[in-house]
């Protein structure tokens, strides 16, 4: 990977999928048992996923967040009705 630069901008994206297709897999299969619990996973399988998506533009301090503050507790995420 190259060194980040000022004036660089980047996308942070960390999300969340469930795909029931390849949960009921692993589970059959005995697959990933030590960091998976199937049991709790097991009410989120209709979820889907989401993903948080933030870009940030380098800059000679650090970095900066381009755009609003995205809403990450579930407090913030509801006052948006």
């Amino acid at each position: 990977a190259r060194p980040l630069e000022v004036g660089f901008v980047l996308t942070v994206e960390p999300g969340i999928y469930f795909i029931p297709e390849l949960i009921d897999l692993w589970k059959s299969q005995d697959l990933f048992k030590d960091f998976i619990n199937y049991d709790a996973v097991e009410s989120y399988k209709d979820f889907g996923g989401i993903r948080n998506e933030e870009d940030y533009l380098i800059v000679g301090t650090g970095a900066r967040r381009l755009g609003k503050k995205i809403p990450l507790t579930p407090k913030e995420v509801e006052d948006l009705r």
